[in-house]
């Protein structure tokens, strides 16, 4: 078998292993959060505890934000890393996320703890 017939025969292998792969990575939804932004949210949003200030509070009720809206905000915004304490010394870390929904920019100020996430701080710009 000469080395042309050998290289497709493994590009063919190679190319239905990776259809292989990509269709099962989409119908059982996998996800990849590699990159620091996407690791971070996503720790945020496994928490079991989510705590709100009463500034927060506020900012949900008036801007009517459920459960939904949040999630969308923890897996499609942006953390501003040079803006948030993440010395990891500490009991808690505070990142700076900055997200939008519809209309509205939203930047978030969220405590990120070992077993809580608290919500410090929601700010809404039309």
């Amino acid at each position: 078998m000469n080395i042309l017939s050998r290289f497709s025969y493994f590009f063919f292998g190679l190319t239905l292993g990776i259809i292989a792969v990509i269709f099962l990575a989409k119908k059982k939804n996998i996800q990849f959060p590699y990159g620091p932004d996407a690791r971070t949210l996503k720790s945020i949003r496994v928490k079991k505890e989510y705590i709100f200030s009463d500034q927060a509070q506020e900012m949900i009720q008036k801007f009517d934000i459920d459960s939904i809206k949040l999630a969308y905000l923890l897996t499609e915004s942006d953390v501003n890393f040079s803006e948030s304490d993440t010395d990891t010394k500490k009991p808690c870390q505070t990142y700076k996320i900055y997200g939008e929904l519809k209309d509205y920019e939203v930047a978030l100020t969220i405590k990120r703890c070992d077993s809580s996430a608290i919500f410090q701080e929601i700010l809404i710009n039309n």
